[in-house]
């Protein structure tokens, strides 16, 4: 019965963590987490701006 928990919790975590990993990235593309920089650890190309713009009409048709 103890060993189950633990299976479910190793499950659960794996998850988790393989969600964390495909969430992150996009996060960080368009400078949302940038490590407590404001923002300032993305580059400010034509690339990030036109990423930063999808992201607002993403956002805006969710609300």
């Amino acid at each position: 019965m103890k060993s189950d928990l633990w299976i479910v919790f190793a499950v659960t975590a794996g998850f988790m963590g393989f969600m964390i990993g495909y969430g992150v990235p996009p996060v960080q593309e368009v400078g949302l987490y940038a490590m407590g920089h404001g923002g300032a650890g993305v580059e400010e190309s034509a690339e990030a701006d036109a990423a930063m713009e999808q992201f607002k009409e993403l956002e805006d048709l969710l609300k």
